[in-house]
């Protein structure tokens, strides 16, 4: 008998949710194991989406309407994640180092999304009034992976503009046949910039 799937040996799948407020800015599913990652362009199914099995690897964009694939960017694997954490073991200090900064906490504990979280507060300047903040929701339950990020950005008027990144119908295990083009699809070249 084998343990169960575990986010950072297996991998996991789902579905991320990008907003600003309460406004829908995208969504699309989402699979990563280890370095591999895919991403279709939008969550209905049958959509084309975006594969790369390792970080200095090729990235491409994957046709399953026409059985085809062609070159494409990390910047569109990416799209939309500014800088979301995709790996297990969310690294707090890490995150700070990445930042320039020293001066971070741990905001709370909350639930999101069925999954207990701690969420990492980190300000953009700390200890100044008004500065924007982000925070990481990161459970333990699924090896520290990051289920939901907030940005705060102040508004002159007193007001905050918010935008999230949200990940909910974690699956663990993902196949690592998921981040290669299937066979028998045939190459296309990629159109013109």
């Amino acid at each position: 008998m084998s343990p169960p799937p575990r986010p950072r040996v297996d991998g996991y799948s789902g579905l991320v949710t990008v907003r600003a407020g309460d406004e829908v800015l995208a969504r699309f599913r989402i699979a990563v194991r280890g370095e591999a990652v895919r991403r279709t362009a939008s969550d209905e199914e049958g959509s084309p989406y975006f594969v790369r099995e390792t970080a200095e690897g090729p990235v491409y964009e994957v046709s399953p309407a026409t059985k085809s694939y062609r070159e494409g960017s990390p910047e569109a694997l990416l799209a939309q994640l500014d800088d979301f954490p995709l790996g297990a073991d969310f690294n707090h200090a890490a995150e700070a180092n990445r930042r320039g900064i020293k001066a971070y906490h741990r905001e709370s504990d909350a639930v999101f999304a069925g999954n207990a979280c701690a969420i990492w507060r980190f300000e953009d300047v700390p200890g100044a009034i008004g500065t924007p903040t982000t925070t990481y929701w990161t459970t333990q339950a699924l090896d520290g992976i990051v289920v939901r990020k907030v940005r705060r950005v102040p508004r002159p008027d007193g007001t905050d503009e918010k935008t999230y990144v949200e990940l909910t119908y974690v699956r663990v295990g993902a196949d690592p046949d998921l981040f290669r083009v299937p066979e028998g699809y045939r190459k296309e070249e990629a159109p013109p910039r």
